[in-house]
Parts: C-alpha cells; sequence; structure tokens
C-alpha cells in the first residue's frame, strides 16, 4: 500500500509546488477580499475580553485574535500548519517527495482552506493536532504535551488526539513512561477552561455535550453530515481517507487512528442531531499523510477535484456568475461593512451622536458581534437569541433618558421587551448592501428613544 520511492517523482513535485502556489493565491484573495465573518467577529468580541473560557469553546483563538488580528492569525497559521504537514511526512517517508505531496494535498483540503481564511477555533486546532500527532509519532514528550494541551485550548475535539494515541499503545501492549509526562502537560494547560466553567457552572462543557450529542437526528442527519464530508474533505480524499484508516500500514497506525477517531465520533453525533460538516476537519490531517505515500494517481485525483471544488468556490466568492435564490456563500461573506454606518448614527437620524447611544441590540450573537466590529458600539441580544458568551457578559447599562439601536435583517421589528423599555420607537433606516451589483443584505436600523427609568 506504501510507496518508498514515488515514480515520476519530478512531475509530481512540480503539481504539488504548482498547487501549494494556487492554494497561497486563493488563500490570500479570499483574505482580502472578503468582509469578516460573523463567526469572526464572534471571537473578535471574545479578544476584547480575554479569559481562560468562553461558552462556545476554549479560548485560544480569542488570545490569537487579541495578539495578532483576524485574518493574520488564520494566514499565519493556516501557512505553518501546510508546514508542518510537510516536515511530519518527510519525518514519516524519510523523502521530500512524499512531504511535497501531503502539503499539497492540504492544503487543497476546502476544511484547510476555510480555517486558513477565516479565524475560528479549527484555526489553532489544525496547527496543534498535527504538531501534537508528529511529536506522539516521534515521541517527543515534553513538545507533545504542549500540543496537546493547546490543541485542548483550541477546541474540546482535542482529546481525541488522547484516544487516538490510548488506541495505539493497546495495540502495541506498550505505554512509554514519557507519555505520562505528555498527558501531566497538556491538562496542565487545560486548567484554565477547567477553572472557568468551574466559575460558570459548567456551562462550556454542558453546551458542547448537548449541541454535539443531544437533540434528535437519524437518517437523513447522518446523510447530512456524508454530503458535507464530500464537500469540505472531498469527493475523492473521503474515500481515500477510508482506505487509508483500514488499510493503511501497519506502523501508521498512530495516523490511522488520529483520522478514524474524529469521523467517528462526528459522525455517531450526527446520527443523533444536526451537526456541522466541519467538526470531524482534523481527520484529514494524518488522512493527507496517509495518502502521500500511496498510488500516485490517487494523489492526483484527490488534489486535481478538490482544486476544481476550490477554485470554483474561490471564483464565486470573488467574481460571481451564477446566480442562486438563496447564495448563502456571498450572504455571509459579503455586505457586512454596511454596519460601519451604524457607527454614524447621525447619518441615520439627524442630530443623533454616537455617543448618544448607549447600545445597539441584535437578534443573534452573530449579528450583535458584526455590528461591534463594524460599528464600534457595545452591543447586547435580545428577541429570544440564543443562550451565547453574551449572557455572560454584564449587560451593557441604559440609563433612563438614553437612546439604543435595534439592528436587524429583513425589515425585522424590535421585539416587545425592548419597545416597552423606551418611550418612542423612530424608523426603520433601510441600509442595502450589495456585492459586484448583487444584493447580499438589506439591513434595517430602529432608534429606540428616551430609555423609561
Amino acid at each position: 500500500m506504501a510507496e518508498p520511492l514515488p515514480t515520476r517523482a519530478p512531475s509530481l513535485v512540480t503539481l504539488s509546488l504548482v498547487l501549494l502556489a494556487l492554494s497561497a493565491g486563493v488563500r490570500l484573495a479570499l483574505a482580502l477580499g472578503t468582509d469578516v465573518y460573523f463567526d469572526e467577529a464572534y471571537y473578535w468580541q471574545w479578544g476584547r475580553h480575554l479569559a481562560g473560557g468562553y461558552y462556545d469553546h476554549p479560548p485560544l483563538v480569542a488570545w490569537l485574535i487579541a495578539a495578532l488580528g483576524i485574518r493574520a492569525t488564520a494566514l499565519l497559521c493556516g501557512a505553518v500548519t501546510v508546514a508542518a504537514v510537510w516536515g511530519f511526512a518527510r519525518d514519516v517517508y524519510g523523502h521530500r517527495e512524499a512531504a511535497w505531496r501531503a502539503a499539497a494535498l492540504w492544503s487543497m483540503v476546502p476544511a484547510g482552506i476555510l480555517a486558513g481564511i477565516w479565524a475560528t477555533p479549527d484555526t489553532p486546532l489544525l496547527l496543534c493536532w498535527v504538531l501534537a500527532l508528529w511529536a506522539l509519532y516521534r515521541e517527543w514528550w515534553v513538545l507533545a504535551g504542549l500540543a496537546c494541551g493547546l490543541a485542548l485550548l483550541s477546541k474540546y475535539p482535542g482529546v481525541l488526539l488522547a484516544a487516538a494515541f490510548v488506541a495505539t499503545c493497546v495495540r502495541a501492549r506498550r505505554l512509554p513512561a514519557g507519555a505520562w509526562l505528555t498527558a501531566l502537560l497538556g491538562v496542565f494547560l487545560f486548567l484554565p477552561v477547567v477553572l472557568w466553567n468551574a466559575r460558570h457552572d459548567w456551562v462550556g462543557f454542558t453546551f458542547q455535550l448537548k449541541h454535539g450529542l443531544g437533540g434528535t437526528g437519524g437518517w437523513r442527519t447522518f446523510g447530512e453530515f456524508l454530503v458535507g464530508q464530500l464537500a469540505l474533505g472531498g469527493v475523492v480524499l473521503v474515500p481515500l481517507t477510508l482506505v487509508y484508516v483500514f488499510r493503511g500500514p501497519r506502523e501508521q497506525f498512530l495516523l490511522r487512528a488520529a483520522a478514524l477517531a474524529p469521523l467517528l465520533l462526528f459522525g455517531y453525533a450526527a446520527a443523533r442531531t444536526r451537526g456541522e460538516a466541519n467538526w470531524p476537519a482534523a481527520a484529514y490531517l494524518s488522512a493527507c499523510v496517509g495518502i502521500a505515500g500511496m498510488r500516485p494517481g490517487w494523489f492526483r485525483a484527490a488534489a486535481l477535484a478538490n482544486l476544481a471544488v476550490v477554485l470554483a468556490v474561490g471564483s464565486h466568492l470573488l467574481f460571481p456568475v451564477l446566480h442562486f435564490q438563496r447564495d448563502v456563500l456571498l450572504a455571509r461573506t459579503h455586505g457586512w461593512e454596511v454596519l460601519s454606518r451604524v457607527g454614524e448614527p447621525s447619518r441615520l437620524f439627524p442630530g443623533l451622536r454616537h455617543e448618544d447611544v448607549a447600545v445597539a441590540y441584535a437578534p443573534s450573537y452573530q449579528f450583535a458581534s458584526e455590528v461591534a466590529y463594524y460599528a464600534r458600539l457595545p452591543v447586547d441580544t435580545a428577541g429570544g437569541a440564543r443562550f451565547s458568551q453574551y449572557d455572560l457578559w454584564p449587560r451593557p447599562t441604559v440609563a433612563p433618558g438614553q437612546e439604543a439601536l435595534w439592528v436587524s435583517e429583513n425589515h425585522r421589528e424590535p421585539p416587545e421587551e425592548l419597545v416597552a423599555r423606551f418611550s418612542s420607537v423612530e424608523g426603520p433606516v433601510v441600509l442595502p448592501a450589495e456585492f459586484r451589483g448583487r444584493p447580499v443584505h438589506t439591513f434595517t436600523v430602529w432608534l429606540l428613544r428616551d430609555a423609561k427609568p
């Protein structure tokens, strides 16, 4: 199955270099050519309130955004992840040809590209995952402990690294003594998340268990999971990942287990609830390393199939040609910058100054975060919004006589709970948002005047 010395290596290396260059160009173009995605704005808000944990996820993405900025975090982590895949594959196979294949293949995985453009918890998780896997493979116990701990600080599924390593130890009937040092370092780095949860009634752990395993699902949600994997993993790469998991080299059992664990867990979760396609993205890291040692034709097929998807989606996000009745991709990545006008309320409501607005309310944590990022106003959620980190932060104070704004989309009116707290309501002012002549959003802004005592 594995291929010690690749055939026609020069042509494969050339193809790999071309794929890496194309991937870098796509990432940079999308990072510069799209607005801040609402999840990014939410994590940017976290970065303004640094803590040891948050309701939805551990804190590492917020710490990085606070230090580096949103897109710099994604681009830097994405680039280093590709480099780490190269180094890991070079170590596994002992030659650079396979390393170039692995790096090029990973650079074309849609899930990896997304994490390398838009800063989400997957962004640091994928980097720490491959570093931890590399260190565990080589038995570099201190580095493994640091990388595993940082993976847990990125996203809770980082614990699956431990599951893959334990499975490898059971199979080999050997538990190296240094592994205890790795476990100790990993737990120590994860302590801030545990302590934060302990101070907040374990809301983060509880939310993730309910979000991932609660609810009702079935064949429909599991089918959606499979379609999502083909979209974010690749129509060729996903089947090859399964081939590698069950038929790969015995000496690469750790890598195969690290690919199987996320697919198993989130496949099971998908049968119970509607999940998100990016959840098992880390599975494809070790899969790319493994597939790099398989037949050259399989590498070409997987890489070129994903290249077609990346170029098609990337070109649509920058220069759309096709028309869709509900273009979710364009709506999520464009048009949000118009909300900066909310930060200049005198342009919307004559005589109203920025300092007169105590808070801007929005119907969801995502929407509130976009308003916070572009308008630079204090924000809060209202109107039946899903519980989020905003519910754990102190509510913005609205003194008697102060004004507030309600910002929504598609003419959604302010909820009664807000209207009852103010003397009058004005609006709405409509803020249409377009991208290259296409309507992507219709925002509405309402003025809530004279807060009651």
